[in-house]
């Protein structure tokens, strides 16, 4: 009996905790809320292509580069999709444009380089985090074919989880690593469970790496604006976005800002006005559920931040789109990529 009351008053004690840790789990990452459709876009499904997650827009032309993985289905190798939205039933438009290197190939985020060459010509280059490195690929863009040659890869000890990466010349970038320990392992789980500032910001000037932002909340998304003077990265767990002055001649940054979204944003991209569109996650448990097929959907939504202004244009249920994480403006429409659907959304511009 002195033994019995002791191990009931832990038992006790452990379901009282536990049920304490789910609530509050539940309360900080919206479990409980409700996200009920509504969009102010008209959109499209454009099915076929399962977990397009990034979209790298070509300027002033109506195609666009998708990094497509399957996080569901847990593909053997990742793709690379350049899709024409003027002829999307073109063959070409859902063809692997990588030739099938590297064979150990997980596409994260990515982004397009555009240079014009002293022949007057322009030359494009596509950046891409590649989780399976984990690592920085280069791919040289074939102008007349839009295939893709394998040109360089940039690997650092300290990037463990890079997530992803925007280009500021043919061979330099930053990239984001949300979190120091590995977004798979335990403690990399728990920085984000725990909201822990482990996150970095990395830039490769050509030649070598350096830290140029730590003490970050799971930093995902990054973007540039129009002009290169500022940069935003989505630091997820903060549910905010993040500004930071950026010198060009230097590439080092000055935070100016933070902009609270209430929600956890994932991918981000930059309309011609300035203006961020981002890819949020509403409920992050059920985004995982999701993608690792415990449940059939999980809600999507899409922001739109405009100075400090922050508004909805896009949200739903799951029904129509699933686990949403990114939108980018691609000549006159909007697509909205997803992390695991069998789907991406073709929408108009706004």
């Amino acid at each position: 009996m002195r033994l019995f009351m002791p191990m009931v008053f832990l038992v006790a004690a452990g379901t009282l905790a536990v049920a304490v840790g789910t609530i509050w789990l539940g309360y900080v990452f919206h479990q409980f809320e409700e996200f009920p459709s509504e969009s102010e876009v008209a959109c499209t499904p454009v099915v076929g292509i399962t977990g397009a997650s990034d979209v790298a827009a070509i300027p002033n032309r109506n195609i666009a580069f998708l990094s497509v993985y399957d996080q569901r289905g847990k593909s053997e190798r990742g793709e690379l999709i350049r899709f024409d939205l003027d002829n999307p039933l073109d063959d070409t438009s859902w063809q692997d444009r990588t030739g099938g290197r590297p064979r150990a190939f997980e596409p994260g985020g990515i982004d397009l380089w555009e240079e014009r060459l002293p022949s007057g010509l322009l030359s494009h280059r596509l950046f891409v985090v590649n989780r399976a490195g984990p690592e920085v690929l280069v791919f040289d863009v074939d102008e007349a074919t839009g295939d893709l040659s394998l040109a360089e890869r940039f690997s650092d000890p300290r990037l463990v989880s890079p997530n992803d990466v925007i280009a500021t010349g043919p061979s330099s970038f930053y990239v984001t690593n949300d979190t120091a320990s590995g977004r798979q392992s335990v403690r990399g789980k728990a920085d984000f469970l725990l909201g822990l500032p482990t996150g970095q910001i990395f830039h490769y000037d050509g030649n070598s790496w350096s830290v140029e932002a730590d003490g970050l909340r799971f930093p995902n998304g990054i973007a540039l604006s129009p002009d290169g003077s500022d940069l935003f990265v989505a630091e997820m767990r903060a549910e905010a976005i993040r500004k930071y002055a950026r010198d060009p001649a230097t590439d080092q940054l000055e935070p100016t800002s933070r902009i609270a979204l209430r929600s956890f944003p994932n991918n981000l991209s930059v309309d011609e006005s300035g203006r961020l569109l981002i890819g949020a996650v509403p409920q992050p448990f059920a985004y995982k559920a999701f993608t690792e097929s415990l449940r059939d959907s999980a809600p999507s939504q899409v922001l739109r931040v405009d100075g400090d202004q922050v508004e909805t244009i896009y949200q739903n249920t799951g029904r129509d789109l699933s686990a949403a994480t990114v939108a980018s403006r691609v000549g006159n429409r909007t697509l909205i990529g997803t992390a695991a659907d069998d789907k991406f959304l073709m929408c108009r511009a706004s």
